[in-house]
């Protein structure tokens, strides 16, 4: 049986929404997915980095770039 165990607390956080045009939106998602990064994380490290606040910036959970893909099996039920 696989177990999947919850993510730590990553502290107090204050959610905030962004609409980027099509063609930013874009590139946003590419780096975050490059990055190992979900995009709002993406997004927050750009700022932190610009507002001089690195220690805020989020970091990779994961090294994808030297993993091989593993497809995930299908769940199913019992019969």
């Amino acid at each position: 049986m696989i177990s999947h165990m919850a993510r730590p607390s990553k502290g107090q956080r204050v959610p905030i929404m962004a609409k980027p045009a099509v063609p930013l939106a874009e590139v946003i998602k590419a780096n975050a997915t490059a990055a190992g990064l979900s995009y709002g994380e993406y997004i927050t490290a750009l700022a932190a980095e610009s507002l001089g606040m690195p220690e805020y910036a989020p970091r990779p959970r994961r090294d994808f770039h030297n993993e091989l893909p593993i497809p995930q099996e299908e769940r199913t039920t019992a019969a």
